[in-house]
């Protein structure tokens, strides 16, 4: 070895890589490894996935971390959303409005007894109440009778609400019917569509009310919480395992490449940008970890 020690190797590393050939070099191993990506067996790609520790889907002083990194990004992002004042038509073209409309409006077959347990539900019931009851209310003022005068003067809304509870059982089956008929699928689909609409017309500030810090702690709380439910991983971890298992009958001995030919698909090197490299060359250079790695192997195999 031509270094007399790690300090006269780490001065020579540093050169070396913010050099133009490194650069090339470093292109030419990137796209190589592109490449044996793509001829490698799926199958061992899914082993290497196979042994990977479901623990590391459990709670880690990163996540902490990320967290922390994510609730500051993305309140600076609303913010500026928010100051620029643009609403999805704005930042949308036609043909994508148009291709996730058509995705809003496909039929989905949700099962009857979900649509029931959501229609019965007290919230639901309860706007139900109030839409009746506020139907009749509004009914009663509009009429003047001979013998009693005024009919809202004589029914008030506590009388016509107790009126209509024993008959809720009927008012929310009629909405759940009209839900679950198959006949009706083309005005829900038809509704889904103007939903996006409704949200496409939606100004930014909108967000301050969906988003903000109070809910993004709770939301913070929750992902941790889920992340160390040990239930959860176990479950997920199973659920991968057997994804990774069906996937194995289908793919055989097949690479990635071949795979993806099958279905009219590839993928192409992207090779970096000029400045994406000199920022990893930059990155590599400044890495003391990666040159004593260099030197330690380069001892090894000069000894």
């Amino acid at each position: 070895m031509k270094y007399k020690d790690f300090n006269e190797f780490r001065e020579a590393y540093k050169v070396r890589a913010l050099s133009p050939e490194f650069k090339k070099v470093g292109l030419e191993t990137l796209k190589n490894i592109h490449e044996e990506i793509l001829d490698k067996p799926i199958k061992e790609w899914l082993d290497f996935a196979v042994d990977i520790s479901p623990d590391r889907n459990g709670e880690s002083e990163w996540r902490h971390a990320l967290s922390a990194i994510t609730k500051d990004i993305r309140a600076k992002s609303q913010a500026i959303i928010v100051k620029n004042g643009r609403t999805g038509r704005e930042i949308l073209e036609q043909t994508s409005i148009d291709a996730w409309k058509k995705v809003a409006q496909h039929p989905i077959d949700i099962p009857p007894q979900t649509i029931r347990s959501i229609m019965n539900q007290k919230a639901v019931r309860e706007l139900f109440l109030n839409v009746v009851n506020d139907s009749i209310t509004g009914f009663t003022k509009s009429i003047k009778l001979p013998l009693v005068g005024d009919l809202n003067k004589v029914v008030d809304d506590k009388m016509i609400k107790g009126f209509l509870m024993p008959f809720m059982d009927s008012i929310t089956g009629i909405a759940t019917d009209f839900v679950n008929n198959k006949s009706n699928q083309p005005m829900m689909s038809e509704f889904a569509g103007q939903l996006l609409e409704i949200a496409l017309d939606q100004k930014p500030d909108i967000l301050n009310a969906l988003m903000n810090p109070e809910i993004e702690d709770k939301i913070i709380a929750a992902t941790h919480a889920t992340a160390a439910d040990t239930t959860f991983r176990k479950r997920a971890h199973e659920h991968v395992l057997d994804v990774i298992s069906a996937m194995k009958k289908d793919v055989g001995n097949k690479s990635l490449r071949e795979w993806l030919k099958e279905r009219g698909r590839a993928i192409p090197f992207s090779a970096p940008t000029d400045k994406e490299l000199e920022h990893a060359q930059k990155i590599l250079a400044e890495s003391e970890a990666c040159a004593r790695f260099m030197f330690t192997e380069l001892t090894y195999h000069s000894a």
